[in-house]
């Protein structure tokens, strides 16, 4: 894992870096809970990219407790529940100007930013911020500067075909190599198809 200032370090390309969208927006959001929670993947990924933010904020968490502490400032913010599932509760919540899709991910509970990054499938997902750092995957700015699709890990198969047709159509190159590990992956352990999974990013 790599970690880095996320402000130090997108000062090195870019310019007015805290008036970026993504700054914007947390600062709107109720303040961190900090080392038990954690925004990750698309858009971290796009403020690296320079896209416009028109993903969900994906927000991680230690434990139930806090998901469900942050909930409640959410909605005494103002934030609509547009859904639930077994996997994330979804609120709308106007935030920096725009309605904003926050996705409080429960599929899981995580330790650290680590744990965060490792539970995913692309490099190129490998993204998360505390509120001041940047961590990421020991290739994800590699292959993200490349629009390069490798394979990290293969846990929802079904879910990361779904989400290799989605980067494909947005640049990225799904190479042979990561064709056949996500094949190979599924020959050696057939549980990895899991295709009740409806899942994020």
């Amino acid at each position: 894992m790599e970690k880095y200032n996320f402000i130090d370090f997108l000062s090195r390309f870019m310019n007015d870096v805290e008036e970026l969208e993504i700054f914007k927006v947390i600062n709107e959001l109720p303040t961190f809970f900090a080392n038990n929670m954690w925004v990750a993947g698309g858009a971290i990924r796009r403020t690296l990219m320079g896209k416009e933010l028109d993903s969900d904020f994906d927000l991680f968490f230690r434990n139930e407790d806090t998901l469900n502490r942050y909930a409640k400032l959410l909605v005494d913010k103002g934030a609509n529940k547009t859904s639930s599932n077994q996997h994330q509760i979804t609120y709308s919540l106007t935030l920096a100007g725009k309605p904003r899709i926050i996705q409080l991910i429960k599929i899981g509970y995580y330790l650290s930013a680590k744990e965060v990054i490792d539970s995913f499938d692309f490099t190129i997902t490998q993204f998360a911020y505390d509120g001041t750092d940047l961590y990421c995957g020991k290739y994800s700015l590699w292959d993200l500067a490349r629009k390069r699709l490798a394979l990290h890990k293969l846990t929802y198969g079904v879910v990361t075909m779904r989400r290799m047709i989605k980067y494909t159509n947005q640049g990225f190159t799904a190479c042979t190599g990561v064709m056949q590990s996500i094949l190979n992956a599924v020959i050696e352990n057939p549980q990895v198809v899991r295709s009740e999974v409806q899942y994020v990013d």
